[in-house]
């Protein structure tokens, strides 16, 4: 089985397609709170631990992160 690596892939695809956007959610598919990348028309959730890397990609990438928890 080969190896995947979630998280280089949806980096590898952000840099193809500097045009995404990002939400941190309530909850998405049971995973709360959670920040989501939308590149295209498909959905990445991440985990709260690993926001930060995303946070920074975001703001090298003029990307405002909006905040969409009630």
């Amino acid at each position: 089985m080969p190896y995947f690596n979630y998280h280089s892939n949806i980096k590898k695809k952000i840099k193809e397609n500097k045009d995404f956007q990002a939400f941190i959610v309530d909850n998405y598919n049971g995973i709360s709170p959670c920040l989501l990348i939308k590149i295209d028309t498909k959905y990445y959730p991440i985990r709260e631990h690993r926001w930060q890397e995303y946070f920074d990609i975001a703001n090298m990438n003029n990307v405002i992160i909006q905040d969409k928890r009630t």
